[in-house]
């Protein structure tokens, strides 16, 4: 999975230290059991629609992931009409990763998605047939303690998933049903699976699954149970907006304050963060950056955090040794927003 090794260490941090980061929400769910060896399967079908991963992977979680980077992924990007993608990461991040054509378009309808974890090699298959193996070195590496794993996320990795096509969202993948099954070396050293669990998501069983919370450097939503859902005996994890976006709120005022704050973002670190509050929830149409400027400096980038009343500026060239002189301009070019139009000094 394309992703930085700070996934682990946001798995930690709070949910509203990213909210204000993210423009989307997102699901992801866990096994609360951990697995070594065995065969995962699972029957999905994802939405289509570029800049999104769906996924079927196992994950080792543990504190010392980063040297010990354990996973196994099935992905389905929705930017492809006819591919899978399969990835074996060990070590510090070292991928091991094969693009597959399907002979169908995963999103058009339910298949089933599998892989096999020994000692000796990792196979994936489709609707039953083997279609890849991995063997070699790095296979002995694969030997961490790892939890099932499904999620649905928007990258901004453009050149691997694609832009987000933001026009296609609400969207989500259904998965069907997962089944575990676990592995043994009989004694004539032939590899045998028996199934121990099938979910087929009659219910949500909390007594297996976890629901996140959390986000990371490459992923534009943040995780929330709300878009985990169960209905009619499919899991549903969903990708949303965190408003509707078609409401428009019209204050007599909009800014309240402006303030210099902590920088929180990996992403942004290299500028300084400007808090704009809001005196009443605002929509995202009257929150573009080209509406925010700053007597020093450029703005690079704004954030709306999801219960829309504040914003962030990423302003680069802000000196804050003189931030009591600095101001922001706010100037929105919204038909009929020309009364808006304020200027707030940053404390």
């Amino acid at each position: 999975m394309q992703r930085f090794i700070l996934f682990g260490i946001c798995i930690s941090l709070s949910y509203a230290s990213f909210a204000q980061e993210k423009p989307y929400l997102g699901a992801e769910i866990r096994t609360i059991e951990t697995f070594q060896y065995g065969k995962f399967e699972v029957r999905m079908k994802p939405s289509e629609a570029s800049g999104m991963i769906y996924s079927f992977f196992t994950f080792y979680d543990e504190p010392d992931f980063a040297s010990n980077w354990n996973e196994i992924d099935v992905e389905i990007l929705g930017r492809y009409s006819n591919e899978v993608q399969f990835n074996a990461i060990t070590g510090n991040h070292q991928m091991f990763e094969k693009r597959y054509v399907l002979p169908f378009n995963p999103h058009e309808d339910f298949h089933n998605y599998a892989f096999t974890w020994t000692p000796a090699y990792i196979a994936w298959s489709v609707d039953g047939v083997e279609v890849y193996r991995q063997t070699g070195a790095h296979i002995a590496k694969m030997n961490r303690p790892q939890k099932l794993m499904m999620n649905v996320w928007p990258s901004h990795s453009v050149g691997w998933a694609g832009p987000i096509d933001a026009t296609k969202i609400p969207l989500q993948a259904e998965y069907d049903f997962v089944k575990y099954y676990s592995y043994q070396l009989n004694p004539k050293d032939q590899d045998t699976f028996k199934l121990k669990w099938t979910d087929n998501f009659d219910k949500l069983d909390y007594g297996r699954w976890q629901l996140a919370t959390h986000t990371f450097d490459t992923n534009e939503c943040v995780f929330t149970p709300d878009n985990t859902v169960v209905e009619e005996g499919i899991l549903k994890l969903k990708l949303t907006k965190p408003i509707d976006e078609e409401v428009v709120v019209m204050p007599t005022q909009f800014i309240e304050s402006a303030t210099c704050v902590a920088n929180t973002s990996k992403k942004y670190e290299m500028y300084i963060p400007v808090k704009v509050k809001f005196y009443a929830p605002v929509n995202r149409m009257y929150c573009k950056p080209e509406f925010f400027t700053v007597s020093e400096g450029v703005v690079k980038h704004v954030y709306l955090d999801m219960d829309l009343m504040y914003v962030i500026l990423y302003v680069d060239g802000l000196d804050i040794r003189k931030i009591k002189t600095q101001k922001v301009l706010y100037k929105p070019t919204v038909p009929g927003s020309e009364k808006f139009i304020q200027d707030v000094a940053i404390k």
